[in-house]
């Protein structure tokens, strides 16, 4: 009978994770079942072992900064409760492994699920510290947390890290780990104190932005994005949680434009609504301190403490597709084709509207779903081609629609009376500059001539 070594075991199962018991009985030079059995029990916690019948595979467990352990996965539901749905180990020599202890609303291939992921677990990718609250977030605590100032250098493991430490408030509903859910305790006990009153939020909206500005990346704004904190304030009588943008408070060339583009997104949120039927993030527009501000409530907390669930296409893609970074409309008809998602024609007008309005930043972290892979409101959608470049320039881009091809014609069409609406709105918004809204007049007669070729 042959002999199994530990070590020689461990190696194997390094190099070659989630492997059957067949498959490892071969690479371990035709040991016996019955010894890879009782070898495996040595290891005891070890070895992951998941999936049904034929399906087992094992796995070693990788440890997270020393530890061992399993990390809790924690969900909040929309009136603020909080239950574990899962525990969550790394495994080698990458990937990780989700021991479920409840339903998981999100599609599944076979091998997630029984629990393996290639990276992390697709929708905790999501909750990433990104943008310019992310980069401000990392610079803060990047030297507390052993981890880059710079959050895309992360590794899974650092993101891992950071978010079982301090992510207790991130995008959808899922906390990662007890440490960062007892932060979230902790949120429970300012109660009634946390959300502005309506008279308060033009002070605290200028501090704010003035902080944002001295603790942030310099130029973080430049080269499409806005510079934005988050707030949470009594609105119209309801309690919500926004994200603002704010442009700068000058009144430069660049600054004009940024202020204009704030306006662009929030009449954008109006248009997709009203012409496409398409729900859209709630916002509002304010002028404090000479500085243009963005409000928009986000859709993922309710109340007090609640949350939903959400998960952008840029993790759907990379998890169940492997081929980010293309238009909307291709991600959406293999999702469609996979049974995963019903409104890809939905998904193609919304996509088809941002080309129609100068949107060149359509990435795929700017389309979200709900579990069911419904959409969620549309957001940041706004006419980017006008954005000032790095050095502060406004850029001189024509406006030239797209026509589509036929089987798109129909699609097309309404977005494209949705887009003309857009302009139309924007060309005769007192907020936007003159020669911005010049320009959208432009536009709107350039659409409106394309759209009556096209009927």
């Amino acid at each position: 009978m042959t002999k199994l070594r530990t070590d020689d075991l461990i190696r194997v199962l390094r190099q070659h994770p989630r492997s059957g018991s067949a498959e490892l009985c071969a690479r371990l030079k035709g040991v016996s079942r019955a010894t890879l059995t009782r070898a495996l029990k040595t290891l005891g916690d070890a070895v992951i072992t998941a999936g049904g019948s034929r399906r087992t595979r094992y796995a070693l467990r990788r440890p997270l900064r020393g530890k061992h352990t399993p990390i809790p996965l924690y969900q909040i539901d929309e009136h603020g409760l909080g239950r574990e749905i899962g525990q969550l180990s790394l495994t080698y020599p990458e990937g990780s492994h989700l021991e479920f202890q409840g339903s998981f609303r999100w599609p599944l291939d076979r091998a997630m699920s029984d629990g393996w992921f290639d990276t992390l677990l697709y929708p905790v990718l999501d909750m990433r510290p990104q943008g310019f609250i992310g980069r401000n977030f990392a610079h803060a605590h990047a030297l507390d947390l052993g981890v880059s100032d710079n959050p895309d250098d992360w590794s899974d493991d650092d993101l891992a890290h950071v978010l079982a430490s301090t992510g207790h408030d991130q995008p959808g509903n899922l906390i990662l780990g007890e440490a960062a859910y007892r932060r979230f305790l902790d949120l429970l006990r300012t109660g009634e104190g946390r959300f502005l009153a309506e008279s308060d939020v033009e002070a605290r909206y200028i501090q704010e932005a003035e902080n944002a500005m001295r603790h942030g990346e310099a130029q973080s704004s430049a080269g499409g994005e806005f510079p934005k904190f988050t707030a949470s304030r009594h609105l119209h009588g309801k309690k919500v949680d926004v994200i603002t943008k704010f442009s700068g408070a000058d009144d430069s060339p660049a600054v004009r434009r940024w202020s204009d583009l704030l306006v662009c997104e929030h009449l954008a949120s109006l248009s997709m609504p009203r012409k496409l039927h398409v729900p859209a993030a709630d916002s509002a527009i304010h002028r404090y301190g000479g500085r243009t501000f963005l409000e928009v409530v986000r859709f993922d907390r309710h109340g007090d403490f609640g949350r939903s669930p959400v998960c952008t296409l840029s993790s759907l893609n990379a998890a169940l597709i492997g081929a980010g970074g293309g238009p909307w409309p291709k991600a959406a008809r293999t999702l469609q084709t996979l049974g995963w998602l019903r409104e890809a024609d939905t998904v193609a007008l919304i996509w088809w509207f941002g080309r129609l309005i100068g949107n060149s930043d359509m990435h795929d972290a700017n389309l979200a779903f709900r579990p069911g892979l419904a959409l969620a409101p549309a957001y940041d959608m706004l006419p980017m081609m006008y954005a000032p470049m790095r050095g502060g320039e406004l850029p001189h881009t024509e406006f030239r629609p797209e026509p589509p091809l036929p089987a798109e014609a129909p699609i097309w069409r309404r977005a494209a009376e949705g887009a003309e609406y857009f302009w139309n709105l924007c060309a005769g918004d007192a907020r936007i500059s003159a020669d911005f809204r010049r320009i959208c007049d432009d536009n709107r007669r350039k659409l409106a001539f394309l759209l009556s070729r096209m009927q």
